[in-house]
Parts: structure tokens; sequence; C-alpha cells
């Protein structure tokens, strides 16, 4: 049997984690891999113990939310070993990004049939992201979240918080340089995958193994082209609007309110603006469809 691990957040999502944790390893060892179950302890545990295994396991799979997932493929560049994605968080992105199944168990099995295919990593600042990372409205969104709402309440406390943040935002202005040409927006997504927040191509062209990012600059301010403009992502529409615009770059620097937050994968960035981007030189390895859903060759 081929080694591997898997690495669980106990606290991620609502899920019942005893039981669905015994099916995947049911389904992983059925599959023909000799699983060692790895939980994590405190925040941030997940990269250490990784990088722990990156050399003698074949595949380690990350079983919790995006964080968790995050946390885990830091642990793993550089390394041969592959990361494998099992969705068990409240928004699961990247596992959507994937093509993989929501439930965790389908999801295992699905995995066991997948290549290893390359996958770009980013950098903000010296923190690893594998999906994107943004400032603005989002950003200061997640900063005011209490997470145990959203560990006890999931996307309805995302929700809530969104509106009081979106009513009281004063949408400074964000200063931009790509590739050292300097923008300005109210909102930034700097993004490696073409989802964001759920099942919404905010970067249509998004790929992850083309060395660059794809940046989605919003120029409106005030609550109702800010309104409109959520309106049009959940529509798939905002490519068209005059005050949205869609670029590439391989560098990026991210500057605004002195301290400001930013977001990686759907978490607050440890850094704050100003912040620079950057794709990691170390390699990652991610069980995965090639191309993507969504991508072209």
């Amino acid at each position: 049997m081929r080694p591997a691990a898997l690495i669980y957040n106990p606290r991620s999502g609502r899920q019942r984690h005893a039981q669905v944790l015994a099916a995947l390893l049911a389904t992983l060892r059925a599959g023909g891999l000799d699983v060692e179950p790895v939980p994590t302890a405190f925040p941030g545990q997940a990269a250490a113990l990784a990088r722990e295994r990156r050399q003698s396991a074949e595949v380690v799979f990350a079983f919790g939310g995006d964080g968790t997932a995050r946390e885990v493929a830091s642990g793993l560049m550089g390394g041969p070993a592959a990361l494998g994605v099992l969705p068990g968080g409240t928004a699961n992105l990247l596992a959507l990004a994937l093509g993989l199944p929501r439930d965790p168990v389908a999801a295992a099995a699905a995995l066991l049939t997948l290549p290893a295919r390359p996958f770009d990593v980013g950098l903000a600042g010296g923190v690893p992201f594998l999906m994107m990372v943004s400032a603005g409205l989002d950003a200061v969104l997640l900063a005011a979240l209490n997470t145990r709402l959203k560990w006890l309440f999931g996307k309805p406390a995302i929700a809530g918080q969104g509106l009081r943040e979106w009513w009281r935002y004063p949408y400074p202005a964000l200063e931009v340089t790509a590739d050292g040409e300097r923008l300005e927006a109210s909102f930034v997504s700097v993004s490696n995958i073409s989802y964001y927040a759920g099942a919404y191509r905010l970067a249509p062209a998004a790929r992850t193994d083309d060395g660059r990012f794809d940046l989605v600059l919003f120029r409106g301010t005030g609550r109702a082209a800010t309104a409109a403009f959520a309106l049009d992502v959940i529509r798939a529409r905002h490519v068209r609007r005059r005050d949205v615009e869609i670029r590439q770059a391989r560098e990026v620097s991210l500057a605004g309110p002195a301290g400001a937050p930013a977001q990686v994968d759907g978490d607050v960035c440890q850094e704050r603006l100003p912040l620079s981007v950057r794709f990691s030189p170390e390699r990652l390895l991610v069980l995965a469809p090639d191309p993507l859903p969504g991508e072209t060759r």
C-alpha cells in the first residue's frame, strides 16, 4: 500500500467529524493507501504536520476548510508529496475550483482517480495562498467577523456581517501596482483561480498553472455601486461593467489606508497593507483534473 497522511481540523465546519473521518479512512484505504490520520491541535499546526510528512508520504490529504488546505499546501511546497483536498469547512471554495464533489467521502473516491498536477502558489508578503488575495470591503468584513458566529452559523453569519460592513464602509481608494504599472480601485482581487465567494466566476479566465495572476479591479465607490457590482458578479455580468478591469500580472503590490486588512483564501491575512504579491518559486502538486473545470489549453 502507498503511504499517505490525512491532516484534519476537528473544529472546521459543523460536520460530525468522527463518522466522516472513519468513512474517509475506509475509502482511501480501500483505494490502496496506507493512511495516517493526523489531527491538528491548534491553528497553524497543519503546515508543520505536512512538512514533517512531505518526503515520506505520496499524498497528504487536507480535511477541513480552505484555511486547512492552505496550511497543508504551505507545508508541502517544494516536496514530492501531492495535496489532496477533502472539503469539510464552511466555504470549500478550493474543492469547487478543483471540480470535486461537495461530499468529502465522494471527493476522496474521486481523488483516488486523479493525477498530481502542478499548481501555482502565491505569496501575500510571506503568506502562501492558493486561490486569491484581495483588499477592500471583503477583507474588512472578514476582519470584523466573529469567528465563533462563523463556526456556529456559517454563511448566514457572513452575510449578516457583510450587510453591516457594506453600510458603514467608507470605500477608500486602493493603490495597485501591476508589473510596474500604477492603478487605482476600491476593491481588488489578485486571483489564482476563477471562483470567488462561492460558485461565482470573478476571474473567469484565471488558470492555476500559467504563472500569472488575474487581477479584478472595481473602481466604483459607495453603497449603490458596490451592491450593483456584487449583483453583477452573481449574474456573471461584471466583466462588462465600465468600472471593472480585468488584467494579468506576475507581481502586484497593494496599498491603501495604513494597516488596512487583506484576505487570503477566505481568511484575514496575517500581514496588512501595504502588501507585495508574487508567486512562490517552490512548486506544489495537487490531485486534480488537468485541465481544471473551466480551464482551456
